[in-house]
């Protein structure tokens, strides 16, 4: 096996860690575009209220002022539609962060299982060498001729 036991456990310990906190990050990014994108709906229903609501006399300070109003509303929601588009991007890139990590993870258990088997097979040698040994003792013991 070419990495010992400790460096394998090792390996596997720190994947786990990266993957953790990888899937920490994504859960952040994810809440934080789902919050981006509640305040979203809620600056248009605003914005179509307050578009929809009757003005009593027309006054033409009041239609200038409501006018103003309305532009500012409308650049804050391309702002926050703005601010959720780069939350989803953020969002794909912990994704795709969190997937790397999950990979490497999987790769590191692969890995851990392998030298588990490995192990195992030498052992197995081990005792399959020893046995023949005994009985090969054994039956030289017994005094028959040694093959």
């Amino acid at each position: 096996m070419s990495l010992s036991r400790s460096r394998l456990d090792l390996l596997s310990r720190v994947a786990e860690r990266n993957e953790e906190e990888a899937l920490n990050a994504l859960r952040g990014a994810e809440a934080r575009h789902a919050e981006a994108t509640v305040l979203h709906g809620e600056l248009s229903r605003y914005l179509d209220d307050y578009q929809a609501r009757p003005i009593g006399l027309p006054n033409p300070l009041l239609l200038e002022n409501q006018r103003q109003f309305i532009a500012k509303l409308d650049a804050a929601l391309q702002a926050q539609a703005q601010a959720v588009e780069a939350a989803r991007q953020r969002v794909a890139v912990a994704r795709e962060a969190w997937m790397a990590t999950r990979r490497e993870l999987r790769i590191s258990l692969l890995l851990q299982e392998q030298g588990a088997a490995e192990d195992r097979r030498i052992a197995d040698r081990r005792s399959q060498k020893e046995t023949d040994e005994f009985a090969l003792n054994r039956h030289i013991a017994a005094g028959a001729p040694r093959p």
